[in-house]
């Protein structure tokens, strides 16, 4: 068996296993408008994920800061 022969065969095998994706390509995909509620779901969602510490952060530093200004 040569270099030639196995890279014929691998390039029967890529072309064997290749796939059409413009099929998929093709069709235009239609956004749709976000009312008001599911801005405000967005916006609940994200604050309980990714967020959540940094207002609780916020918050326990300006509860801080304004016991300190109080106080001091």
């Amino acid at each position: 068996m040569s270099f030639d022969d196995d890279v014929d065969s691998r390039e029967h095998e890529e072309k064997s296993n290749e796939f059409d994706w413009s099929v998929y390509g093709d069709h235009d995909q239609a956004t749709t408008n976000l009312e008001g509620k599911d801005i405000i779901a967005l916006f609940i969602a994200s604050l309980q994920t990714i967020f959540l510490p940094l207002v609780i952060l916020a918050v326990f530093l300006i509860v801080i800061g304004l016991l300190v200004g109080t106080f001091l």
